[in-house]
This record gives C-alpha cells, sequence and structure tokens, in this order.
C-alpha cells in the first residue's frame, strides 16, 4: 500500500482477467503460479507499475519472498480495506473552507499528506500537533489543528449532475466530437498491460486472440450501459515504454518493447478492427523525447499514444523512477501533442489520434489550466487511475475532472478495485456504493 500518500516502488501486483470479480483465494493461487513460472523475469524488471493505492485502515498486507538467481526480494501484496465505504486516500485538490480558522475539517477524499500539502507544513508537524499517531487513518468530518504559520486554502467541492442523459454530461469537447475524432458517439474501452508479463495487465495474461475475446465480452458490457446513441471502441493498451529501476545501457530507465511485438499487436487489431495505445512510463526522458521511438507507428491509422508522469525523474538526484512520484507540466504535454501533430502532418498521416496523459494525484499535472485542447491532429485525454473503494474513485475522478480536461478516462482494476464498479456506474448512469455518481461522463474506460 501507499504509505504517507506516496507510492513506494512494487515489484509486482496482481492484475486481472476477464472474470470480472475472483475472489482473494483464487487471486493469491494465480500469484505463486506466477512467481514458480517467472521468477527470474521478475528479477530483471525490478519494477514494474504502481498500483496507485488510497490509504486506508487495512488488514495485514501480505508479503511474499521470492529467490531468483539474483538472491531474494520480497514481493508486496496491498490489502484489502476493511470496508469499501471508509474514506482512503483520494489525493483530491477538494480540501474545504476551515471554520475556525486556525482549524481543518476533514472531508472526503482527503488524507493527511495532501492537506498537509495544501496547508504548506510537514505532514509530521500536522500529524504531531493533532496527535495523530498512524498518519494514514483520519476521518471524514475530523477537526484537524492547524499549526501557526500554516495557510488554510478554501476550494469548493466540483458540482456533479448526474441526473443528464450519459451524452449531455460528457465533456465539451466530447459532445462537440465530429466525424474524423476519436471520440465521435462512441466510448473508448481499453485493456491494459505489458505483453508476457501477466503481474503488470491483463493484455499481459495470454495471446491477442485470446485477450480479443475477452476485450469484446466487456466492450459488449459497456455498449449496453452507455445507450443507443454511442457505440464502443475496443483498444489494446500497451505499456510499450516500462519504466526500469536499472538506468539500463543508456542510463533512461525505460525498456520499450520490441518493434517485432508491438507490430504484432497492432497487425492483431487491425485484422479485429481494435485501437492500440501505445504508453510510455517517461523516466529520464523528456516526455517528447520519450514518445519518439513511438512515432513511426502513427502510420498506422488504429495507434495512438499515451505518457505517464507518475514514473517521470523530475526531482534532483533521484535514483530511479516512480520515488518520488512524478509529474509533468503543461508545458511538456503541449510539446508532445506538437511532436505528434509535426510527424502526423510530415508523413501526410490522416486521422485525429488520442494522447492519454495518466494522473491519480492534482500534483501530477502542473498548470493544468493551460493545457491546449486545440490541437487538430491531436485528441488530449486526461486519465483519473488509482484503485480502491467506489467511494474513493468516484470522488476522485469528479475532483479532477474539471473545465481544463478535454476528453476524460477513468481506469479500472479488476482484482484491487473492492468492489468493482459496474458498467453502469463507471459511467454514472446509475450510482456508485453510498449514492455517490460519476458527474462528467468517461469518453474511455481503462482495464488493468
Amino acid at each position: 500500500m501507499a504509505t504517507a500518500g506516496t507510492a513506494p516502488l512494487f515489484l509486482g501486483v496482481v492484475k486481472g482477467m476477464v472474470t470480472m470479480r475472483r475472489s482473494p483465494l483464487r487471486r493469491y493461487r494465480r500469484l505463486a503460479r506466477v512467481i514458480t513460472l517467472a521468477g527470474a523475469l521478475l528479477a530483471a524488471l525490478l519494477l514494474a507499475t504502481v498500483a496507485h493505492a488510497q490509504d486506508v485502515p487495512v488488514t495485514p498486507a501480505r508479503a511474499v519472498r521470492v529467490q531468483t538467481s539474483g538472491g531474494f526480494f520480497t514481493l508486496t501484496i496491498p490489502a484489502a480495506p476493511v470496508s469499501p465505504t471508509q474514506p482512503i486516500t483520494a489525493l483530491l485538490a477538494a480540501p474545504v473552507a476551515p471554520s475556525p480558522e486556525s482549524s481543518y475539517v476533514v472531508r472526503p477524499g482527503d488524507t493527511l499528506f495532501v492537506i498537509a500539502q495544501e496547508l504548506g507544513v510537514a505532514m509530521d508537524e500536522l500529524a504531531a500537533a493533532n496527535a495523530i499517531a498512524d498518519v494514514n487513518v483520519i476521518e471524514v468530518g475530523q477537526v484537524l489543528r492547524v499549526p501557526a504559520g500554516a495557510t488554510v486554502p478554501a476550494r469548493p467541492l466540483p458540482v456533479v449532475d448526474s441526473s443528464l442523459p450519459i451524452t449531455e454530461r460528457m465533456t465539451p469537447a466530447a459532445q462537440q466530437a465530429q466525424p474524423g475524432s476519436p471520440f465521435y458517439r462512441t466510448t473508448w474501452l481499453t485493456y491494459y498491460g505489458r505483453p508476457g508479463i501477466p503481474l503488470m495487465g491483463i493484455m499481459g495474461e495470454d495471446e491477442p486472440t485470446t485477450v480479443t475475446t475477452w476485450l469484446r465480452a466487456q466492450a459488449d458490457a459497456y455498449d449496453a450501459a452507455n445507450g443507443p446513441d454511442l457505440g464502443v471502441t475496443p483498444a489494446y493498451h500497451l505499456v510499450y515504454g516500462m519504466a526500469t529501476k536499472a538506468p539500463g545501457d543508456d542510463g533512461m530507465h525505460v525498456d520499450y518493447l520490441p518493434d517485432d511485438v508491438v507490430q504484432k499487436y497492432v497487425d492483431a487489431a487491425l485484422a479485429e478492427s481494435v485501437a492500440v495505445i501505445l504508453d510510455v512510463q517517461i523516466s529520464a526522458y523528456t516526455p517528447a523525447d520519450a514518445i519518439r521511438r513511438a512515432l513511426p507507428f502513427l502510420k498506422h491509422p488504429n495507434v495512438h499514444l499515451a505518457i505517464d508522469p507518475e514514473f517521470a525523474m523530475v526531482e534532483l538526484g533521484q535514483l530511479y523512477p516512480g520515488d518520488p512520484i512524478g509529474y509533468v507540466t503543461a508545458e511538456q504535454v503541449n510539446e508532445v501533442q506538437q511532436v505528434m501533430a509535426e510527424y502526423l502532418r510530415a508523413n501526410k498521416l490522416a486521422g485525429q489520434r488520442v494522447l492519454l496523459v495518466h494522473q491519480f494525484q492534482n500534483t501530477m499535472i502542473v498548470d493544468k489550466e493551460k493545457l491546449d485542447p486545440a490541437v487538430p491532429e491531436v485528441a488530449l485525454t486526461l486519465s483519473v487511475d488509482g484503485f480502491g473503494s467506489p467511494y474513493a474513485k468516484i470522488t476522485k475522478y469528479n475532483a479532477l475532472v474539471d473545465g481544463s480536461t478535454p476528453f476524460a478516462a477513468f481506469k479500472l482494476f479488476y482484482d484491487y478495485d473492492e468492489p468493482l464498479l459496474t458498467e453502469t456506474q463507471a459511467l454514472g448512469v446509475e450510482p456508485g456504493l453510498a449514492g455517490y455518481a460519476i458527474g462528467t461522463t468517461p469518453n474511455m474506460i481503462i482495464y488493468q
């Protein structure tokens, strides 16, 4: 689990297959089987994706000690929340006005780490001022004493109206999408992962033919949920550039998929009328440089790109990606869009392409209001990631999807969302647990 609002580097997190609600026992049996077959691969991998857990009162996590040719490492399996209705870290930029000025009232989605950041004080100082023994445990409605010198922000929570039809709750850009836009009258449904590595997501569970069968079954469920006016666009979502703890020969901490492997998936997708997203975990590259290796694949009309700021190495002296959690600026995202647009124009490639940018904290896209949504060749899409309870996921999504979001994506985890949102809940057609509902309709649903 993440601690104090930061994400440790898990060496692996078990992801779900298409069976939607797998029991923990079956999950752990599968983990044991994967460890037995792929221990050496795990040792070489060194860094897989972080599942972006929100902090909750939890039962003890499970640790598995794995032996490889390089020695031992410990694989940590995040524990399940005690209750899916309890507030867990949503990492939202939506704290509340205090009363009085020397106090702060905890609202849904708050964590002590985020509150301390907002107040401009150290988390340990805030914990000491309130005699908080476990920094992972705070309660909605709890009144926190604000240390002297801190400034309490006052920001309203987003207004959510889920009573409107699904198409009327889309972002303005999505409502105005024209033929030729990737989001014209459709909901994207993507399966995320790294080919050959089941631990990183469902795309690594099997060969493209089998995964496509699962993907289409899930897409059919969304086609039934999103109403008569929208179709579904299924997509393979490949972790093309994987962040690694080892620097590699070039010192950039990224392992790109071989071209022949990517081409195999692109060809399979073309044959099945499926889209492809090539996702890059930025690491030591600039965002623009991180995606350059993927540009030649844009010659295929079904290929799109994504960047993951979590793994951007932005801090001076940072040793490896993901610790601390990275970020990108709006200027950098705009540069990536321009690089894509220039490549498409130079090679006379038709069709607008998606650029997906991941986020699970409000700090992961700096100066978000300066994003340029008007690059003609690019459909800029902002994803809200992170696993947890319906309550945490929905409140985070509603806070992070705002007026600066051209197109919106929402990431779900088959094994680690407890309970997993249904298709209608994920789209905001019906409320999630405890009556909380998605406000802005996601244009893309990502399953890991």
